[in-house]
């Protein structure tokens, strides 16, 4: 494959995939701290919020360490995929 589609794909690849997750995160990191440590929702959301640029950067840095795309854009399908199948259990706050 071309050095330029790979690096493109993998752009691709962390900034949508990074996006989704980082947002799903954020939905499951605060409703983790509003039931768990019992703060105010507020500022569990900006805690959460917080975090969640964690979990992008450490996708966007993960997606240019794999050595095969092909394999970290199945494993990632399949996290976000799993992601979104347990959202209807976090229970409006």
């Amino acid at each position: 494959m071309n050095k330029n589609v790979a690096i493109t794909l993998r752009s691709i690849a962390a900034i949508i995939g990074g996006y989704v997750l980082s947002a799903l995160s954020s939905i499951y990191l605060t409703y983790g701290l509003v039931k768990l440590t019992y703060i105010s929702e507020g500022v569990a959301v900006l805690s959460a919020s917080m975090l969640s640029y964690i979990v992008f950067f450490a996708f966007f840095i993960a997606s240019f360490t794999v050595s095969n795309i092909a394999k970290w854009l199945i494993s990632s399908i399949l996290l976000i995929a799993v992601a979104v199948l347990f959202l209807p259990l976090v229970d409006v706050l």
